[in-house]
């Protein structure tokens, strides 16, 4: 009876181990989603501005190389 009651103990010390690590493992995990989802957060709004810039940027180009209206003289 005496060494059944010690690998209970044994069994529940173990699984007590085991939560711990998973439960650190499990905070990890929402450590890191955190900080996946700042990340792309600012990453969306980074990308929205260089959309703009782009945006901007293509326009000022065009304005550059579009031919301009031709007189009848030019001809």
């Amino acid at each position: 009876m005496n060494e059944d009651n010690m690998d209970i103990k044994e069994t529940i010390n173990s699984l007590k181990k085991e939560i711990d690590r998973l439960n650190e493992y499990v905070q990890n995990l929402e450590i890191i989603e955190t900080q996946h989802q700042e990340m792309n957060g600012k990453l969306h709004k980074e990308l929205a501005a260089m959309k703009i810039a782009n945006k901007k940027l293509e326009d000022k180009i065009l304005e550059f190389t579009r031919p301009t209206k031709r007189r009848m003289d030019d001809i």
